[in-house]
């Protein structure tokens, strides 16, 4: 009888989910040329070919479909039993990774990390920013604070804060153009710096978009700290969060009368990992840090 080892089932479904060697790798964290290596081995093991290559990645063969299943099964039991173990670690000690946006970690996590580390001692924060949503169930990262509302099964999901963004420019940008005479209806004549054209930017993208009327696009981002820097360095105007941007005095607020919706942080975490001491101090600290970094919406 053959006898399978978890971990190169491990392998087969990140190959599986990527559909390529190198995606793979990159999820977990090794090289491709480890991942190729170990996915032979076990074709070579089962005696079978579980993956066709194709031009467009790895596609499933009828034997790597029946295997998926069996595969996602051992997977959640493995997983689970980590959770179980970690959730009922009571001292505030070890690995906590958590995946969050660039901007909330550069301008919310970051700069109270010291108060924190003088707290904790002995917990090491495992930064992932990122814009893509993980898969906490399957360990992709302990805690999760993104501005999309998850709908994951099995993870106790907590609304921090409301983050309003306006119109902004630099001081220097304006000195040169000149504001826009009504930035509510008409940017004509003006540089503008959007989001990627992405869906995780939709609502933004289509409020300022309603607004260009002929505005030159100069730069589109999906890194909110990139559009931030070009705005600062006088590119063009962009839309930024005011609880940031507000604070800023080389930059200045273009008025409008209404604003794109404001994104909601949310706060995410595995229901097997919630009472651990150790998540249990990283969730207190961003509730502390940033619901009171953000009020209301901007006057």
């Amino acid at each position: 009888m053959t006898r399978i080892d978890w971990d190169d089932l491990r392998y087969f479904l990140a190959v599986h989910r990527s559909g390529t060697l190198a995606g793979a790798a990159s999820e977990l964290r090794i090289n491709a040329t480890t991942v190729g290596r170990r996915l032979t081995a076990l074709e070579e093991q089962v005696h079978t070919r579980l993956f066709d290559r194709t031009p467009d990645g790895y596609a499933l063969t009828p034997a790597g479909l029946d295997l998926l299943p069996r595969a996602e099964r051992m997977e959640s039991e493995a997983l689970a039993v980590e959770r179980e173990v970690s959730g009922a670690d009571q001292r505030p000690s070890g690995l906590v990774r958590v995946s969050v946006t660039e901007m909330l970690a550069t301008r919310f996590l970051v700069p109270h990390l010291p108060r924190f580390n003088e707290r904790y001692p002995e917990i090491l924060i495992d930064l992932n920013c990122t814009t893509r949503s993980v898969n906490l169930g399957r360990r992709e990262a302990d805690i999760a604070l993104r501005l999309a509302r998850p709908h994951e099964d099995n993870v106790v999901t907590k609304r921090l804060a409301s983050i309003h963004l306006s119109l902004y420019a630099s001081n220097g940008y304006l000195a040169e153009r000149g504001a826009p005479e009504d930035a509510e209806r008409s940017l004509n004549g003006h540089r503008a710096i959007l989001f990627a054209s992405s869906r995780a930017f939709s609502l933004e993208n289509a409020w300022f978009e309603a607004r260009l009327d002929g505005a030159h696009v100069v730069l589109r981002s999906d890194s909110v700290s990139s559009i931030y820097s070009a705005a600062a360095a006088g590119l063009g105007l962009a839309l930024l969060p005011t609880v940031v941007a507000d604070a800023d005095s080389s930059l200045t607020r273009i008025r409008t009368e209404t604003g794109p919706e404001p994104r909601v942080v949310w706060q995410t975490v595995h229901v097997d990992l919630q009472r651990s001491a150790r998540i249990r101090a990283v969730l207190d600290f961003f509730t502390g840090i940033i619901a009171p970094a953000m009020p209301g919406p901007p006057g």
